[in-house]
């Protein structure tokens, strides 16, 4: 019989009270009956309840069941049971019959491993060609489906976009949060997650406050039509385009499905960890990080998420230098990725950075971005040589030139005296995520190091 030594049986206690809990119920005193097979181990003891616990454990696949109404596995009665096997060296009654509660357990185990065991062995190199055209088949139904939840989704949402254009932009704060929640609603019902966030941010805006309000409603309309008809004409797009247009609607590939894939781009590089973003909404945490390849000098966005509280795991860390291996999702703009590699971290900067030397040769490049891929309305970037500085109640960065960029108003007030702290009014080189009304500061880079500014 193959019984554990007590040295496995503590190694099976979930936790320590019912390590000891397990050896209190060692004794024999305290169960009715207790026996064994060649396949089995059970015992009956009698609980707070009228009826006596049935305690089993499979001695070949060490597995345990029990009545009691424990939720922890295995619970107190198994450990307790193998503990008396244990103590008592094997010498425990046997018997060849199993009681009915005992051979029904058992046998539906044994059929089920031998299930397993039938689906594990070899098939023909036909059989799984069969297999393998099944799942494709599989794949491409589900596709097909999805598409047609998304089309149905969209024609929804252009009606109700023209009416909202026909209506006219100042109708837009009457018409509630409500009105813009239900739609977005819908989208996600559409499988259309990407558009839903578009139409969510018109309750975004600030309508008292902010005086160009119209122009920003204006973008996100202009935002959302560009990918309605971009869906509509998506088999007359290039490959790569179909991919960026699909993804902003909010078809993402998975990412084990996309470091599978041999056709992705990979880039391993020094990545400088820029920053971090983080956002809360409807209990999904999404966590927004900005990279800039050192040697490659290529941009990276990598995003993770959790839904209810839980913790995200990452091996990036903001203002760290990370030798790492990026898989980047398929665009024509390449900018999303996921660490497919994680080598180590590096404590200072391996590659000296240079940026733009004024906000006109920034401006430049983002438009240049911008022309590209039209849904990009933040782009991380370094400028050289600028100081903050304040303005009709407003911060400012100004460079070399004396021409200012506005300082984003969401920007943490204490995030900007530190970034006066530690430059003391003087110019310094900036990492900024370039939002082309306004930058968001994230951190100096100076002398081989980067300081973070969050």
């Amino acid at each position: 019989m193959n019984y554990l030594t007590d040295e496995q049986v503590v190694q099976l206690a979930p936790d320590a009270s019912s390590l000891k809990a397990g050896r209190d119920l060692s004794q024999e005193r305290k169960w009715l009956n207790f026996q064994s097979n060649e396949r089995v181990l059970w015992g009956e003891l009698q609980g707070s309840g009228k009826n006596p616990y049935q305690t089993q454990v499979d001695l070949n696949n060490t597995a345990f069941k029990c009545s009691c109404p424990s939720r922890k596995f295995p619970c107190k009665h198994g450990l307790g049971l193998l503990f008396l096997v244990a103590q008592k060296e094997g010498q425990i009654p046997s018997t060849i019959e199993e009681p009915l509660w005992v051979s029904d357990w058992m046998n539906k185990r044994s059929a089920k491993t031998h299930k397993v065991e039938e689906s594990t062995e070899a098939v023909s190199p036909e059989t799984i060609a069969a297999q393998a055209e099944k799942q494709a088949q599989a794949k491409a139904k589900r596709q097909e489906e999805r598409y047609l939840k998304v089309q149905n989704g969209i024609a929804e949402l252009e009606l109700w976009l023209k009416d909202l254009v026909q209506a006219g932009l100042l109708t837009i704060p009457q018409k509630g949060i409500p009105y813009f929640e239900r739609m977005a609603a819908r989208l996600v019902d559409s499988q259309a997650t990407g558009l839903a966030g578009l139409v969510k941010s018109f309750n975004k805006l600030d309508f008292v406050k902010n005086d160009d309000w119209q122009k920003k409603a204006l973008e996100i309309i202009s935002k959302i039509y560009l990918l309605i008809e971009s869906f509509n004409r998506l088999d007359q797009l290039p490959p790569l385009v179909q991919e960026e247009v699909k993804a902003r609607i909010g078809w993402n590939i998975q990412t084990k499905d996309l470091l599978d894939r041999e056709d992705i781009d990979t880039i391993k590089d020094h990545w400088l960890v820029l920053g971090r973003q983080t956002t809360i909404e409807e209990g999904l945490t999404m966590q927004k990080n900005w990279l800039w390849g050192l040697k490659s000098q290529k941009k990276a966005l990598v995003l993770n998420f959790s839904f209810g509280g839980m913790a995200i795991e990452t091996p990036i860390l903001p203002g760290t230098i990370a030798h790492a291996n990026l898989a980047f999702y398929p665009s024509h703009t390449p900018l999303r990725a996921t660490v497919k590699d994680y080598i180590s971290t590096v404590d200072y900067l391996p590659e000296a950075i240079s940026g733009s030397n004024s906000w006109d040769d920034v401006h430049t490049k983002a438009v240049d971005i911008l022309a590209q891929n039209p849904w990009i309305d933040t782009v991380p970037m370094l400028i050289e040589q600028v100081r903050v500085v304040f303005h009709q109640g407003k911060y400012y960065l100004q460079d070399a030139n004396e021409t200012i960029v506005m300082i984003d108003a969401a920007v943490n007030q204490e995030q900007i005296w530190k970034l006066l702290a530690i430059t003391g009014g003087n110019a310094v080189s900036l990492m900024v995520l370039y939002q082309f009304d306004s930058v968001i500061p994230l951190g100096i880079v100076q002398n081989y190091d980067y300081l973070l500014l969050d």
